[in-house]
């Protein structure tokens, strides 16, 4: 790859990753003011997407990708902050279920709302053509990181030629 395109990837690469960072924090300090960072956003909708029976911090960390340990920390933080509750399981006492309370429904219904407004604006930017364009290159980009492991372990990048 050209060194010229190797250097603007990488900088449109950081500056789009940047932005929607800043923006979904933007949106939460508006919504919910300073109660609630992004990484606190993103378990609350691992935990909406196990629904109403809840899902186990073994699910939490799988799905997300993070050890036990920092999701345990990150839930009991939640469930001080009102947004999470744990409760036993109904079959087996053992397990433990983190489930949503009715902040934490609203929270996620918000990040919900962000997200697909955030499509909605940025889709407005480009034609029908340069967006079947960019979801190609977004599907390939994430192919790479599957292909790769990138979202499941902790790993150096190493071009391969």
């Amino acid at each position: 790859m050209d060194v010229r395109y190797a250097r603007r990837l990488s900088e449109e690469l950081l500056e789009a990753f940047e932005a929607v960072r800043k923006i979904e924090e933007n949106s939460l300090n508006a919504a919910h003011g300073s109660s609630i960072s992004p990484s606190e956003s993103n378990l609350i909708e691992a935990v909406a997407r196990g629904g109403e029976r809840g899902v186990t911090i073994s699910q939490i960390a799988a799905e997300l990708s993070i050890t036990l340990a920092s999701v345990t920390v990150g839930v009991n933080k939640l469930v001080h902050k009102g947004f999470l509750v744990k409760e036993k399981g109904a079959e087996d006492g053992r397990m433990v279920f983190v489930k949503l309370t009715r902040e934490g429904r609203k929270v996620s219904a918000g990040h919900r709302y962000f997200q697909s407004n955030l499509v909605r604006c940025i889709s407005l930017e480009f034609t029908d053509e340069e967006l079947a364009v960019l979801i190609h290159a977004l599907e390939k980009l994430n192919g790479f990181f599957r292909r790769n492991n990138y979202f499941y372990r902790k790993k150096l990048l190493t071009p391969r030629k």
